[in-house]
């Protein structure tokens, strides 16, 4: 299978995992952010200007948009499953929710600022710098990305790239799908909420920070800081 197929499979699949998961995420996963989330989030927004437009990118089930609008901001929010949106919505009716993902967003300086909190990791390095780009593009001039990467702690790549390897999948290093197939068909087929299996149901991409951090000055926007706490590295970037 050509990359570029097995990439569209893999970002469809992860769509179907969170509508099937939407109607039980709440009771399953509840609200609240870990402590280090918070703390970054609470950096961010001091940055931000009063009654700010922001933007909730990969905003899920909108786990972090009430605390964006808390703190007296406008809230935008996008992501590409409309079950989660759907639970999004029950939740925040002021927010408006639209259904796109990240390599969909076309906004032209619209935001002060801009949070794309536990999303990352479903992105292959092929779209990486786009989106870097389009966040970017989305930001007024000297706005702020509040963006988490999910951190490989512990996790093997080259046995799990080699293990994708040995199953034909066209990975290369830093993707964890060796156990998505049999995952996903778990997951998707329960009534239940198997969240032991639904992280290894769906596509993660781990790059390294160096190049993170590379790409994110590449396209335009300076690292302002930094750091690691909850099995996340979160950066706070602001637009040139």
């Amino acid at each position: 299978m050509e990359r570029a197929e097995w990439l569209q499979q893999m970002k469809k699949k992860a769509e179907n995992l969170y509508d099937h998961l939407s109607p039980q995420y709440w009771i399953s996963f509840g609200l609240a952010p870990n402590e280090t989330h918070l703390a970054y989030l609470q950096k961010f927004l001091l940055g931000m200007p009063p009654k700010s437009m922001l933007l909730s990118a990969g905003c899920g089930a909108g786990r972090y948009d009430g605390i964006l609008l808390e703190a007296g901001h406008w809230v935008v929010g996008i992501d590409q499953s409309a079950g989660m949106l759907k639970r999004a919505k029950e939740h925040f009716p002021e927010v408006q929710y639209e259904q796109r993902c990240l390599q969909e967003m076309e906004f032209c300086e619209k935001f002060d600022g801009a949070i794309c909190v536990d999303a990352m990791e479903h992105i292959s390095p092929e779209d990486w710098p786009q989106i870097m780009r389009r966040f970017q593009e989305a930001l007024k001039p000297g706005g702020e990305l509040y963006l988490t990467v999910d951190l490989a702690e512990g996790d093997d790549l080259p046995g799990a790239y080699e293990r994708a390897q040995a199953l034909g999948l066209p990975v290369v290093i830093g993707e964890v799908v060796d156990q998505v197939e049999d995952a996903y068909e778990q997951v998707t087929t329960s009534d239940q909420i198997l969240r032991e299996r639904c992280d290894v149901a769906i596509y993660h991409y781990h790059p390294s920070l160096e190049q993170v951090r590379m790409w994110i000055e590449e396209a335009g926007m300076s690292i302002e800081a930094e750091g690691s706490g909850n099995g996340y590295e979160h950066l706070l970037a602001r637009k040139k």
